[in-house]
């Protein structure tokens, strides 16, 4: 619990993302590689972004994972607008390759599976892997064919993984199904690592090629993929159009509610059996008491209730460590109720926070 609190996370519109460089991404699986620790990751771009907006297990998803990483140009444009330091993608290709062609002499090797991806994708990156002989071990494939997650998910596919003892297992379903794949079985699974990277399959196995580099480093990848796979521009299209009516509904508002005060006011916890009530401004400047705060709220039993109601003004860091506060309620079975007031209640609802009612 207390790591989640310990995280440099922010909310782009109530999508928490860690404050991670590709080199942190990866110093943290390999951490979580060497101590057995559980990292499940997420990677979120536009399609991620979108969907997380208008649907609350999507969102959810996200704020129950270990790990957040902008992955898109649009994504870190965001964060840009509202004050965040994320200044980079990591996308999740770019963090496998990182991981893969890493040639230190102390680089630990880590064991890879890979589960799913298109008829035949994932035995050829198994079998690339395996010719490379290099840092990445080729532990395994599985391609579990077409059916939901409760198909995909018998004891006969789990032991084949764990008996495969992968460090790392990549899954490439589609986002939702494949996510939801994740939270269903990570936790029989013995691998610490587990991420949901789709193209990763198909860019190993050589079935698709990425783009260049310089169209990532430019901000227009996505370009590339639409060449290399055309049935995504309609996606693509479809994304863009939804994030310009989100941006052009939700932006300014946010905006407007992370400004910072000429006199920032520390913030104020009064804390009852199962409700706590924060008075001040939720800004970077107070996050670390923020999340002392909150993180001793996190101890409480049953659901909880935080009455921000009083709260002049609340930016991206702020609104991230409310996730973290999620996120540990979550992960034990309960719920959070925010309660919010005619003032700060147009901000949280563009943040996409789930409120309760007027205070």
């Amino acid at each position: 619990m207390s790591k989640a609190f310990d995280r440099d996370v922010w909310a782009i519109m109530g999508m928490p993302l860690d404050n991670v460089s590709l080199e942190e991404a990866a110093q943290r699986v390999e951490h979580a590689v060497e101590t057995r620790e559980r990292l499940s990751f997420v990677t979120p771009n536009v399609n991620w972004f979108v969907r997380a907006l208008k649907d609350e297990n999507t969102m959810r998803q996200i704020i129950n994972a270990d790990l957040s990483l902008a992955d898109g140009a649009p994504v870190v444009w965001l964060a840009r607008q509202l004050g965040m330091p994320i200044t980079q993608r990591v996308a999740g290709s770019d963090l496998f390759d990182h991981l893969r062609h890493d040639d230190r002499d102390d680089a630990k090797p880590i064991r890879v599976f890979f589960f799913g991806g298109r008829e035949g994708s994932a035995e050829a990156a198994h079998r690339v892997i395996e010719k490379e002989q290099g840092r990445m071990i080729a532990a395994g494939w599985h391609n579990p064919g077409f059916g939901d997650v409760a198909s995909m998910s018998s004891d006969d596919i789990r032991t084949k993984i764990n008996a495969a003892a992968p460090d790392f297992v990549i899954v490439s379903l589609g986002a939702a199904k494949g996510q939801a794949w994740i939270e269903e079985n990570q936790n029989a699974l013995d691998a610490p690592v587990i991420a949901h990277l789709g193209a990763v399959v198909d860019f190993v196995a050589g079935s698709i090629r990425r783009a260049p580099a310089w169209m990532s480093r430019l901000g227009i990848e996505w370009l590339g993929r639409i060449f290399a796979e055309p049935s995504l521009w309609r996606r693509y299209w479809n994304d863009g159009w939804d994030l310009i009516g989100l941006v052009r509904s939700r932006l300014g508002r946010l905006k407007k509610a992370g400004r910072t005060p000429d006199i920032i006011t520390p913030i104020i916890a009064t804390q009852t059996d199962g409700q706590l009530k924060l008075e001040g401004d939720l800004l970077h400047a107070n996050r670390d008491a923020l999340a002392q705060h909150l993180k001793s709220f996190a101890q409480s039993s049953g659901d909880c209730a935080l009455d921000l109601s009083e709260i002049r003004a609340i930016d991206a860091a702020g609104l991230g460590q409310v996730r973290m506060l999620e996120q540990s309620l979550m992960r034990r079975g309960n719920r959070l109720k925010i309660f919010a007031s005619n003032n700060n209640r147009p901000a949280l609802q563009a943040a996409n926070m789930t409120l309760q009612g007027v205070t």
